[in-house]
Protein backbone atom coordinates (compact mmCIF):
# COMPACT_ATOMS: atom_id res chain seq x y z
CA UNK A 1 0.00 0.00 0.00
CA UNK A 2 1.52 3.45 -0.83
CA UNK A 3 0.68 5.84 1.95
CA UNK A 4 0.79 9.53 2.11
CA UNK A 5 3.88 9.84 4.47
CA UNK A 6 5.89 12.56 6.04
CA UNK A 7 5.45 16.26 4.33
CA UNK A 8 7.50 19.41 4.86
CA UNK A 9 5.19 21.36 2.63
CA UNK A 10 7.67 24.44 2.88
CA UNK A 11 10.44 23.04 1.29
CA UNK A 12 8.78 21.61 -1.90
CA UNK A 13 10.11 22.61 -4.79
CA UNK A 14 6.63 23.15 -6.90
CA UNK A 15 9.05 23.53 -10.07
CA UNK A 16 9.51 19.67 -10.20
CA UNK A 17 6.04 18.91 -11.68
CA UNK A 18 7.56 17.85 -14.81
CA UNK A 19 10.88 16.26 -15.84
CA UNK A 20 13.23 17.33 -18.45
CA UNK A 21 13.20 14.76 -21.59
CA UNK A 22 17.19 15.12 -21.15
CA UNK A 23 19.43 12.23 -19.54
CA UNK A 24 18.76 13.29 -16.25
CA UNK A 25 21.66 13.85 -13.21
CA UNK A 26 21.86 11.62 -10.84
CA UNK A 27 22.94 12.53 -7.10
CA UNK A 28 23.40 9.42 -5.41
CA UNK A 29 23.60 10.23 -1.41
CA UNK A 30 24.90 7.28 1.05
CA UNK A 31 25.36 8.37 4.81
CA UNK A 32 27.78 5.49 6.72
CA UNK A 33 26.70 3.73 9.78
CA UNK A 34 22.92 5.49 9.81
CA UNK A 35 20.34 3.30 11.52
CA UNK A 36 16.94 3.14 9.08
CA UNK A 37 14.90 4.36 11.94
CA UNK A 38 16.84 7.72 12.92
CA UNK A 39 15.62 9.67 10.29
CA UNK A 40 12.60 11.72 11.58
CA UNK A 41 10.81 10.70 8.41
CA UNK A 42 11.47 7.10 9.44
CA UNK A 43 9.80 7.25 12.93
CA UNK A 44 12.77 8.69 14.68
CA UNK A 45 11.72 9.37 18.38
CA UNK A 46 14.61 12.38 18.44
CA UNK A 47 12.96 15.75 17.87
CA UNK A 48 14.48 17.69 14.88
CA UNK A 49 16.83 15.11 14.02
CA UNK A 50 17.23 15.21 9.94
CA UNK A 51 15.27 18.11 8.28
CA UNK A 52 17.48 18.21 5.38
CA UNK A 53 17.47 14.26 5.09
CA UNK A 54 13.82 14.36 5.83
CA UNK A 55 12.76 17.09 2.89
CA UNK A 56 13.95 14.10 0.09
CA UNK A 57 11.02 12.34 1.74
CA UNK A 58 9.04 14.93 1.30
CA UNK A 59 9.84 15.80 -2.55
CA UNK A 60 10.23 11.83 -3.17
CA UNK A 61 9.01 8.42 -2.75
CA UNK A 62 10.09 6.37 0.58
CA UNK A 63 10.11 2.65 0.75
CA UNK A 64 9.55 0.90 4.22
CA UNK A 65 11.02 -2.39 3.81
CA UNK A 66 14.32 -1.34 2.30
CA UNK A 67 17.53 -3.32 2.83
CA UNK A 68 21.29 -3.60 2.43
CA UNK A 69 22.90 -6.84 1.12
CA UNK A 70 25.49 -6.61 3.93
CA UNK A 71 26.24 -4.86 6.69
CA UNK A 72 29.74 -3.75 6.52
CA UNK A 73 31.10 -1.03 4.38
CA UNK A 74 32.69 -2.13 1.30
CA UNK A 75 31.18 -5.05 0.48
CA UNK A 76 27.90 -3.31 1.28
CA UNK A 77 28.48 -0.50 -0.86
CA UNK A 78 30.38 -2.59 -3.93
CA UNK A 79 27.18 -4.87 -4.23
CA UNK A 80 25.13 -0.98 -5.14
CA UNK A 81 27.95 -0.65 -8.18
CA UNK A 82 28.45 -4.55 -8.60
CA UNK A 83 25.09 -5.59 -9.48
CA UNK A 84 26.04 -8.52 -7.24
CA UNK A 85 26.03 -10.45 -4.53
CA UNK A 86 28.99 -9.98 -2.38
CA UNK A 87 29.55 -14.18 -2.54
CA UNK A 88 29.00 -13.35 -6.57
CA UNK A 89 31.35 -10.62 -7.18
CA UNK A 90 34.26 -11.59 -4.74
CA UNK A 91 33.93 -8.47 -2.46
CA UNK A 92 33.45 -10.52 0.10
CA UNK A 93 35.57 -8.54 2.92
CA UNK A 94 38.15 -5.32 2.68
CA UNK A 95 40.22 -5.99 -0.12
CA UNK A 96 40.52 -5.62 -3.55
CA UNK A 97 39.59 -7.62 -6.51
CA UNK A 98 39.60 -6.80 -10.54
CA UNK A 99 35.95 -7.11 -11.17
CA UNK A 100 35.07 -8.60 -14.64
CA UNK A 101 32.23 -6.91 -15.58
CA UNK A 102 31.20 -3.47 -16.23
CA UNK A 103 30.24 -1.85 -13.05
CA UNK A 104 27.76 1.22 -12.59
CA UNK A 105 30.26 3.85 -13.10
CA UNK A 106 31.80 2.46 -16.54
CA UNK A 107 28.09 1.57 -17.80
CA UNK A 108 27.36 5.59 -16.78
CA UNK A 109 30.69 7.01 -18.44
CA UNK A 110 29.69 4.84 -21.88
CA UNK A 111 26.35 6.46 -21.32
CA UNK A 112 27.82 9.78 -21.55
CA UNK A 113 27.73 10.97 -18.29
CA UNK A 114 30.74 12.58 -16.01
CA UNK A 115 30.88 10.44 -12.91
CA UNK A 116 32.77 11.37 -9.96
CA UNK A 117 32.85 10.22 -5.98
CA UNK A 118 33.48 12.01 -2.64
CA UNK A 119 34.23 9.81 0.05
CA UNK A 120 34.63 6.22 0.46
CA UNK A 121 36.14 6.13 -2.67
CA UNK A 122 38.35 2.53 -2.54
CA UNK A 123 34.91 1.15 -1.05
CA UNK A 124 32.74 2.34 -3.86
CA UNK A 125 33.64 -0.06 -6.52
CA UNK A 126 35.88 -3.14 -6.60
CA UNK A 127 38.25 -0.51 -9.12
CA UNK A 128 38.12 3.35 -8.86
CA UNK A 129 35.87 3.33 -11.89
CA UNK A 130 34.92 7.37 -11.78
CA UNK A 131 36.21 10.02 -13.81
CA UNK A 132 37.08 11.89 -10.67
CA UNK A 133 37.08 11.40 -6.97
CA UNK A 134 37.59 13.54 -3.63
CA UNK A 135 38.80 11.82 -0.79
CA UNK A 136 39.63 12.65 3.16
CA UNK A 137 43.02 10.97 2.59
CA UNK A 138 43.37 13.20 -0.42
CA UNK A 139 42.25 16.40 -1.79
CA UNK A 140 40.07 16.54 2.31
CA UNK A 141 42.20 15.80 5.32
CA UNK A 142 40.64 13.72 8.06
CA UNK A 143 40.18 16.76 10.12
CA UNK A 144 37.76 18.46 7.86
CA UNK A 145 35.90 15.36 6.34
CA UNK A 146 32.49 16.32 7.45
CA UNK A 147 32.18 19.76 6.92
CA UNK A 148 29.37 20.76 5.20
CA UNK A 149 31.20 23.33 3.50
CA UNK A 150 34.04 20.54 2.14
CA UNK A 151 30.86 18.84 0.55
CA UNK A 152 29.95 21.64 -1.06
CA UNK A 153 32.88 22.65 -2.60
CA UNK A 154 33.68 18.97 -3.51
CA UNK A 155 29.93 18.55 -5.09
CA UNK A 156 30.17 22.18 -7.10
CA UNK A 157 33.28 21.44 -8.60
CA UNK A 158 32.05 18.30 -10.19
CA UNK A 159 29.25 19.82 -11.46
CA UNK A 160 31.23 22.47 -12.76
CA UNK A 161 33.16 20.01 -14.72
CA UNK A 162 30.21 18.14 -16.05
CA UNK A 163 28.88 20.73 -17.06
CA UNK A 164 32.72 22.00 -18.99
CA UNK A 165 32.60 18.78 -20.88
CA UNK A 166 28.60 19.24 -21.58
CA UNK A 167 27.53 16.00 -20.14
CA UNK A 168 25.09 14.81 -17.02
CA UNK A 169 26.54 13.85 -13.90
CA UNK A 170 26.43 10.33 -11.80
CA UNK A 171 27.58 11.99 -8.73
CA UNK A 172 27.90 9.43 -5.67
CA UNK A 173 28.08 11.95 -2.35
CA UNK A 174 29.21 9.26 0.83
CA UNK A 175 28.87 11.34 4.01
CA UNK A 176 31.12 9.91 6.35
CA UNK A 177 28.82 10.52 9.34
CA UNK A 178 27.68 8.85 11.17
CA UNK A 179 30.52 6.60 11.31
CA UNK A 180 32.81 5.95 14.58
CA UNK A 181 34.12 7.86 16.38
CA UNK A 182 31.19 9.89 17.05
CA UNK A 183 31.60 13.66 17.84
CA UNK A 184 32.50 14.57 20.94
CA UNK A 185 32.94 10.93 21.39
CA UNK A 186 36.38 10.19 24.04
CA UNK A 187 38.57 9.27 20.86
CA UNK A 188 38.08 12.49 19.16
CA UNK A 189 38.95 14.42 22.79
CA UNK A 190 41.81 12.40 23.11
CA UNK A 191 43.20 12.62 19.58
CA UNK A 192 42.48 16.13 18.42
CA UNK A 193 44.32 16.31 15.38
CA UNK A 194 43.14 12.79 14.04
CA UNK A 195 39.72 13.33 14.28
CA UNK A 196 36.84 15.61 12.65
CA UNK A 197 36.01 18.27 14.83
CA UNK A 198 33.41 19.84 12.84
CA UNK A 199 30.36 20.72 15.05
CA UNK A 200 26.86 19.80 14.24
CA UNK A 201 24.04 22.26 13.87
CA UNK A 202 22.78 21.00 16.88
CA UNK A 203 24.10 18.76 19.99
CA UNK A 204 22.02 16.24 21.88
CA UNK A 205 21.83 15.54 25.16
CA UNK A 206 21.87 11.88 27.14
CA UNK A 207 18.27 13.43 28.24
CA UNK A 208 16.92 14.10 24.89
CA UNK A 209 17.71 10.57 23.21
CA UNK A 210 16.67 6.91 23.55
CA UNK A 211 18.24 4.11 23.91
CA UNK A 212 17.48 1.18 21.48
CA UNK A 213 15.62 -1.80 22.48
CA UNK A 214 18.71 -4.20 21.07
CA UNK A 215 20.26 -2.48 24.04
CA UNK A 216 17.22 -2.69 26.30
CA UNK A 217 17.28 0.92 26.88
CA UNK A 218 19.72 0.93 29.42
CA UNK A 219 20.90 4.24 30.49
CA UNK A 220 24.78 3.40 30.61
CA UNK A 221 24.73 3.58 26.98
CA UNK A 222 23.00 6.87 26.87
CA UNK A 223 26.13 9.36 26.68
CA UNK A 224 27.00 7.60 23.07
CA UNK A 225 23.40 7.25 21.93
CA UNK A 226 23.58 11.10 22.00
CA UNK A 227 26.82 11.45 20.85
CA UNK A 228 25.51 9.16 17.66
CA UNK A 229 22.43 11.14 17.33
CA UNK A 230 24.76 14.72 17.30
CA UNK A 231 26.80 13.03 14.49
CA UNK A 232 23.79 12.36 12.74
CA UNK A 233 22.64 15.70 13.02
CA UNK A 234 26.31 16.82 10.92
CA UNK A 235 25.57 14.23 8.31
CA UNK A 236 22.02 16.00 7.81
CA UNK A 237 24.12 19.34 7.99
CA UNK A 238 26.29 18.04 5.03
CA UNK A 239 23.27 16.74 2.98
CA UNK A 240 21.79 20.24 3.42
CA UNK A 241 24.88 21.66 1.61
CA UNK A 242 24.76 19.20 -0.89
CA UNK A 243 20.88 20.11 -1.81
CA UNK A 244 22.08 23.28 -1.80
CA UNK A 245 24.60 23.66 -4.18
CA UNK A 246 21.87 21.41 -6.51
CA UNK A 247 19.13 24.42 -5.91
CA UNK A 248 21.88 26.90 -6.53
CA UNK A 249 22.89 25.50 -9.74
CA UNK A 250 19.16 25.15 -10.80
CA UNK A 251 19.85 21.41 -11.61
CA UNK A 252 16.67 20.30 -9.02
CA UNK A 253 14.44 19.34 -12.13
CA UNK A 254 16.70 17.44 -14.22
CA UNK A 255 18.28 15.30 -11.27
CA UNK A 256 17.30 12.37 -9.62
CA UNK A 257 17.96 12.10 -6.08
CA UNK A 258 18.42 8.58 -4.81
CA UNK A 259 19.48 8.46 -0.86
CA UNK A 260 20.06 5.90 1.67
CA UNK A 261 23.00 4.43 4.30
CA UNK A 262 25.24 1.29 3.59
CA UNK A 263 24.34 -0.14 6.86
CA UNK A 264 23.21 0.36 10.68
CA UNK A 265 25.09 2.29 13.70
CA UNK A 266 28.42 0.98 15.05
CA UNK A 267 26.89 -0.68 18.21
CA UNK A 268 26.01 -4.42 19.92
CA UNK A 269 23.57 -6.05 17.64
CA UNK A 270 23.77 -4.12 14.67
CA UNK A 271 26.39 -3.13 12.01
CA UNK A 272 28.22 -6.57 11.58
CA UNK A 273 25.45 -7.80 12.31
CA UNK A 274 22.03 -9.60 10.06
CA UNK A 275 19.91 -8.89 12.30
CA UNK A 276 17.30 -5.58 11.14
CA UNK A 277 19.59 -2.83 13.11
CA UNK A 278 22.45 -3.86 10.96
CA UNK A 279 20.49 -4.62 7.70
CA UNK A 280 17.57 -2.41 7.03
CA UNK A 281 17.89 1.64 5.90
CA UNK A 282 16.21 4.06 4.74
CA UNK A 283 15.27 4.22 0.88
CA UNK A 284 14.09 7.59 -0.80
CA UNK A 285 14.08 8.68 -4.23
CA UNK A 286 13.37 11.71 -5.78
CA UNK A 287 12.63 11.78 -9.42
CA UNK A 288 10.46 15.25 -10.62
CA UNK A 289 7.61 14.54 -12.74
CA UNK A 290 8.04 10.49 -11.64
CA UNK A 291 8.15 10.04 -8.07
CA UNK A 292 5.28 11.53 -6.66
CA UNK A 293 5.83 13.53 -3.25
CA UNK A 294 5.60 12.22 0.10
CA UNK A 295 4.31 9.29 -0.58
CA UNK A 296 5.53 5.57 1.43
CA UNK A 297 5.75 2.53 -0.32
CA UNK A 298 4.99 -0.40 2.40
CA UNK A 299 3.76 -3.07 -0.12
CA UNK A 300 7.43 -4.33 -1.66
CA UNK A 301 10.82 -5.32 -0.59
CA UNK A 302 13.59 -3.76 -1.95
CA UNK A 303 17.37 -4.57 -1.58
CA UNK A 304 21.30 -2.79 -2.82
CA UNK A 305 21.10 -5.45 -5.20
CA UNK A 306 17.95 -3.64 -7.15
CA UNK A 307 20.08 -0.03 -7.03
CA UNK A 308 22.40 -1.11 -10.14
CA UNK A 309 19.46 -2.36 -12.58
CA UNK A 310 17.23 0.62 -11.39
CA UNK A 311 20.23 3.09 -12.20
CA UNK A 312 20.55 1.59 -16.10
CA UNK A 313 16.72 1.58 -16.05
CA UNK A 314 16.70 5.03 -15.38
CA UNK A 315 19.18 6.16 -18.01
CA UNK A 316 17.71 3.84 -20.55
CA UNK A 317 20.41 1.27 -21.09
CA UNK A 318 19.48 -2.34 -21.15
CA UNK A 319 20.04 -4.30 -18.04
CA UNK A 320 22.07 -7.64 -18.19
CA UNK A 321 20.52 -11.29 -18.01
CA UNK A 322 23.07 -11.80 -15.02
CA UNK A 323 22.13 -9.26 -12.80
CA UNK A 324 20.18 -10.61 -9.70
CA UNK A 325 18.23 -7.65 -8.89
CA UNK A 326 15.35 -5.82 -10.78
CA UNK A 327 14.42 -2.38 -11.59
CA UNK A 328 12.43 -0.59 -9.01
CA UNK A 329 11.49 2.17 -11.71
CA UNK A 330 7.77 0.94 -11.32
CA UNK A 331 7.57 1.54 -7.62
CA UNK A 332 9.26 4.79 -8.42
CA UNK A 333 6.36 5.15 -10.58
CA UNK A 334 3.61 4.32 -8.28
CA UNK A 335 3.37 0.63 -10.34
CA UNK A 336 3.35 -2.84 -8.39
CA UNK A 337 5.76 -5.81 -9.49
CA UNK A 338 5.29 -9.28 -7.80
CA UNK A 339 7.61 -11.50 -5.71
CA UNK A 340 8.88 -8.48 -4.03
CA UNK A 341 8.54 -10.74 -0.65
CA UNK A 342 11.95 -11.72 0.41
CA UNK A 343 15.34 -10.32 0.99
CA UNK A 344 18.84 -11.93 1.30
CA UNK A 345 21.57 -10.67 3.40
CA UNK A 346 24.87 -11.98 4.30
CA UNK A 347 27.97 -11.31 6.18
CA UNK A 348 31.59 -12.84 5.36
CA UNK A 349 34.25 -11.49 6.70
CA UNK A 350 35.54 -8.19 8.78
CA UNK A 351 38.87 -5.67 7.98
CA UNK A 352 41.32 -8.67 9.59
CA UNK A 353 40.30 -11.02 6.79
CA UNK A 354 38.84 -12.54 9.90
CA UNK A 355 36.17 -15.05 8.51
CA UNK A 356 32.79 -15.04 10.08
CA UNK A 357 30.21 -15.85 7.20
CA UNK A 358 26.47 -15.55 7.81
CA UNK A 359 23.35 -15.88 5.60
CA UNK A 360 20.09 -14.31 5.83
CA UNK A 361 16.59 -14.36 4.45
CA UNK A 362 14.32 -11.53 5.35
CA UNK A 363 10.15 -11.90 4.81
CA UNK A 364 7.90 -9.14 5.72
CA UNK A 365 7.50 -10.99 9.28
CA UNK A 366 10.40 -13.06 9.33
CA UNK A 367 14.11 -13.28 9.64
CA UNK A 368 15.98 -16.73 9.22
CA UNK A 369 20.05 -16.26 9.96
CA UNK A 370 22.91 -19.37 9.72
CA UNK A 371 25.74 -18.79 11.19
CA UNK A 372 28.19 -21.87 10.45
CA UNK A 373 31.36 -20.41 12.12
CA UNK A 374 29.57 -20.26 15.61
CA UNK A 375 30.76 -23.57 17.80
CA UNK A 376 30.58 -21.97 21.07
CA UNK A 377 34.50 -20.93 20.93
CA UNK A 378 34.60 -18.76 18.23
CA UNK A 379 34.06 -14.65 19.08
CA UNK A 380 32.08 -12.60 16.30
CA UNK A 381 33.79 -9.34 15.06
CA UNK A 382 32.76 -6.56 15.27
CA UNK A 383 34.37 -2.76 15.10
CA UNK A 384 32.00 -2.15 18.20
CA UNK A 385 34.93 -4.28 19.96
CA UNK A 386 36.83 -1.22 20.31
CA UNK A 387 34.49 1.78 21.33
CA UNK A 388 32.50 2.25 24.55
CA UNK A 389 29.16 -0.04 23.75
CA UNK A 390 30.97 -3.34 23.95
CA UNK A 391 33.12 -2.29 27.03
CA UNK A 392 29.55 -0.68 28.53
CA UNK A 393 28.02 -4.11 27.75
CA UNK A 394 30.83 -5.73 29.10
CA UNK A 395 30.63 -3.87 32.20
CA UNK A 396 27.03 -4.35 32.66
CA UNK A 397 27.52 -8.28 32.06
CA UNK A 398 29.65 -7.99 34.84
CA UNK A 399 27.25 -7.08 36.95
CA UNK A 400 23.52 -8.39 35.61
CA UNK A 401 22.33 -11.49 34.59
CA UNK A 402 20.40 -10.24 31.47
CA UNK A 403 23.29 -8.13 29.98
CA UNK A 404 25.76 -11.53 30.87
CA UNK A 405 23.10 -13.48 29.03
CA UNK A 406 22.90 -11.08 26.14
CA UNK A 407 26.73 -10.31 25.68
CA UNK A 408 27.41 -14.15 25.55
CA UNK A 409 24.85 -14.31 22.97
CA UNK A 410 26.39 -11.25 21.23
CA UNK A 411 29.82 -13.18 20.92
CA UNK A 412 29.09 -16.71 20.24
CA UNK A 413 25.67 -16.77 18.52
CA UNK A 414 24.19 -20.30 17.60
CA UNK A 415 23.98 -21.68 14.33
CA UNK A 416 20.66 -20.93 13.44
CA UNK A 417 18.00 -17.95 14.56
CA UNK A 418 14.64 -16.89 13.90
CA UNK A 419 13.00 -14.14 14.56
CA UNK A 420 9.83 -12.92 14.17
CA UNK A 421 11.24 -9.13 14.04
CA UNK A 422 7.93 -7.54 13.26
CA UNK A 423 6.60 -7.48 16.61
CA UNK A 424 10.51 -8.53 17.69
CA UNK A 425 12.36 -5.48 15.89
CA UNK A 426 15.09 -5.87 18.19
CA UNK A 427 15.58 -9.60 17.69
CA UNK A 428 15.56 -10.40 21.30
CA UNK A 429 13.61 -13.93 21.23
CA UNK A 430 15.10 -16.37 19.11
CA UNK A 431 12.60 -18.75 17.63
CA UNK A 432 14.56 -21.49 16.01
CA UNK A 433 13.65 -23.90 18.86
CA UNK A 434 9.66 -22.94 19.26
CA UNK A 435 8.16 -25.70 18.30
CA UNK A 436 5.29 -23.57 16.78
CA UNK A 437 7.47 -22.13 14.25
CA UNK A 438 9.30 -25.18 12.72
CA UNK A 439 6.91 -24.92 9.54
CA UNK A 440 8.49 -21.55 8.67
CA UNK A 441 11.82 -22.44 9.97
CA UNK A 442 11.26 -24.97 7.44
CA UNK A 443 10.26 -23.09 4.36
CA UNK A 444 12.91 -20.65 4.80
CA UNK A 445 15.65 -22.80 5.00
CA UNK A 446 14.35 -24.62 1.81
CA UNK A 447 14.61 -21.20 0.11
CA UNK A 448 18.00 -20.28 1.38
CA UNK A 449 19.47 -23.35 -0.34
CA UNK A 450 17.62 -22.33 -3.47
CA UNK A 451 18.97 -19.22 -3.29
CA UNK A 452 22.42 -20.62 -2.47
CA UNK A 453 22.19 -23.42 -5.43
CA UNK A 454 20.56 -20.51 -7.90
CA UNK A 455 23.96 -18.40 -6.68
CA UNK A 456 26.67 -20.52 -6.37
CA UNK A 457 26.84 -19.31 -2.37
CA UNK A 458 29.86 -21.01 -1.33
CA UNK A 459 27.81 -21.40 2.02
CA UNK A 460 25.81 -24.15 0.33
CA UNK A 461 28.00 -27.33 1.51
CA UNK A 462 27.80 -26.20 5.35
CA UNK A 463 23.82 -25.15 4.98
CA UNK A 464 23.74 -28.58 3.47
CA UNK A 465 25.25 -30.01 6.57
CA UNK A 466 24.17 -27.78 9.31
CA UNK A 467 23.41 -30.45 12.12
CA UNK A 468 26.75 -32.00 11.55
CA UNK A 469 29.44 -29.76 13.64
CA UNK A 470 32.39 -31.79 12.12
CA UNK A 471 31.29 -30.47 8.78
CA UNK A 472 31.01 -27.20 9.96
CA UNK A 473 34.51 -27.46 11.39
CA UNK A 474 35.90 -28.47 8.41
CA UNK A 475 34.37 -25.78 6.36
CA UNK A 476 35.61 -23.19 8.78
CA UNK A 477 39.13 -23.72 9.03
CA UNK A 478 39.66 -24.45 4.86
CA UNK A 479 37.99 -20.96 4.38
CA UNK A 480 39.97 -18.98 7.34
CA UNK A 481 42.87 -20.85 5.44
CA UNK A 482 41.70 -19.20 2.15
CA UNK A 483 41.42 -16.03 3.92
CA UNK A 484 44.68 -15.90 5.39
CA UNK A 485 46.39 -16.91 2.15
CA UNK A 486 44.74 -13.95 0.12
CA UNK A 487 45.92 -11.76 2.35
CA UNK A 488 49.05 -12.59 2.74
CA UNK A 489 49.03 -12.47 -0.99
CA UNK A 490 47.74 -9.29 -1.41
CA UNK A 491 49.72 -7.47 1.83
CA UNK A 492 46.42 -6.03 2.17
CA UNK A 493 47.21 -2.98 -0.41
CA UNK A 494 43.32 -2.45 -0.42
CA UNK A 495 44.78 1.12 0.50
CA UNK A 496 44.19 4.68 -1.05
CA UNK A 497 47.22 4.30 -3.23
CA UNK A 498 46.12 2.79 -5.94
CA UNK A 499 43.24 5.42 -6.80
CA UNK A 500 42.67 5.40 -10.20
CA UNK A 501 44.24 2.33 -11.05
CA UNK A 502 44.76 -1.87 -11.05
CA UNK A 503 48.13 -1.79 -8.81
CA UNK A 504 47.92 -2.82 -5.60
CA UNK A 505 45.00 -5.23 -6.21
CA UNK A 506 44.61 -8.55 -5.34
CA UNK A 507 44.05 -11.16 -8.37
CA UNK A 508 40.06 -11.99 -8.96
CA UNK A 509 39.93 -14.61 -6.67
CA UNK A 510 36.65 -17.44 -7.48
CA UNK A 511 33.94 -16.72 -4.40
CA UNK A 512 33.28 -20.70 -4.97
CA UNK A 513 36.48 -21.25 -3.59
Amino acid sequence: MRQKGFTLSALLLTSLAFASPEKPNILFITMDDMNWDSMGSYGSAVDDITPHMDSLAAMGVRFHHAFIQSPTCTPSRNVLHTGRYPHVSGMQGFYSVLFPHNTVPEYLREAGYFTGVVQKVPDSTPTNDFDRYWHYHESLPTQRASTPAEYARAFETMVTQAQSKEKPFYAAINVVDPHLPFYNGPTMREQPDIWDQTSPSRVYTSEEVPVPGFLHGHPAFAQEVADYYSTVRRGDDCVGAVLDVLRQQGLEENTVIIFLSDHGLSMPFAKSTLYPAGVRTPWIVVWPGVAEPGYLDTDHMISAIDFMPTILDIIGVPVPEALEGRSIVPLIRGEKQTDRDRVFVQLNENPNATVRPSRGIYTRDFVYIFNPWSNGERIATMEARWYRSWQTMQTLAEQKALFAERFDFLKYRTPEELYAYTVDPDALNNLIDNPHYQTIANQLREEMVSWMERTGDYVLPAMLERENSEALEAFMQRKQALAHERAKDTEWKRSHNHLGSTEGHSKYYDPKQ
